[in-house]
């Protein structure tokens, strides 16, 4: 029999966090201003992009200095290539060559002022495919709609997931991540929650509108840092904080080998 579970509400959200995962203890640092590296790559044709940039002090706004100063270099552990990445301005820097390949463990360097900050992450052998996009009024009552992907997690444990979502091509803050831990094999579906004040700039979803989720398959150490930046700050900013990075060296941030899949869908409701 197929198992549904809806998990992507705040209460439920909350429940499974207390209840299912492990705890994780988040200690927050203080002003001292720390290199921050956020670097993706998936299986699918790059160019992937790699960004260097530097912390600020809490009380300052959440815009940080690029660095286009360092030597920033990707390999591919299983195969031994290496490529190191163009510097495209910005603090953004580019692969020309490389391809990420299922079941292959990658590894971003980094090398700045003197310093060498290094991390590794695998894509995932499978990809997970969304089934099914939908809009629908959320579960809690209220006018708001939210989108609804619906995805089946393959039975044996250890797959970790985040999902993204867009409406009319504009990202909503924020992201979600989910481990199978407590739910391998269970087909997922429910709202996609997200703030709709004003205040925090997201649009609310209409009738007609394109919605679009990726749902992305990620290992245990990209996992971690996602669900963690989500206690210390929202999850669509660059950490000032210190989440678990899965970086060496003293660096924030995380390099994330995945798989990705995007639906986009009209929203009817």
């Amino acid at each position: 029999m197929t198992r549904i579970t809806s998990f992507f509400l705040p209460v439920l959200l909350l429940m499974i966090c207390s209840s299912c995962e492990k705890v994780i203890d988040v200690k927050l640092e203080g002003s001292t201003p720390q290199i921050i590296i956020e670097g993706e790559m998936n299986a699918a044709k790059g160019p992937y992009t790699v960004t260097v940039s530097e912390s600020v002090d809490y009380d300052q706004t959440n815009t940080f200095p690029a660095r286009n100063d360092a030597v920033v270099s990707i390999k591919d552990l299983t195969t031994g290539f290496s490529e190191t990445l163009k510097n495209v301005g910005s603090g953004n820097y580019q692969t020309i060559l490389l391809q990420g390949i299922g079941g292959h463990t990658y590894q971003l360097t980094v090398v700045l002022s003197g310093k060498t900050y290094t991390a590794s992450s695998r894509v995932p052998l499978r990809l997970v495919r969304i089934d099914k996009l939908y809009a629908s009024a959320s579960s809690l009552g209220g006018e708001d709609v939210y989108m609804v992907p619906v995805f089946t997690d393959p039975e044996g444990k250890g797959n970790y997931y985040r999902l993204r979502q867009w409406l009319n091509g504009v990202q909503i803050k924020g992201s979600y991540v989910r481990s199978d831990e407590a739910t391998d094999g269970f087909t997922y579906e429910g709202n996609l929650w997200y703030s709709t004040e004003a205040a925090d700039g997201n649009p609310k979803i209409k009738q007609g509108d394109m919605m679009t989720v990726e749902l992305q398959s990620i290992d245990k150490g990209v996992y971690d840092y996602f669900r963690t930046l989500g206690v210390t700050i929202a999850q669509d900013a660059t950490a000032p904080s210190n989440p678990l990075s899965n970086f060496t060296g003293g660096a924030l941030g995380v390099f994330n080998a995945c798989r990705s899949n995007k639906v986009t869908a009209t929203a009817r409701f």
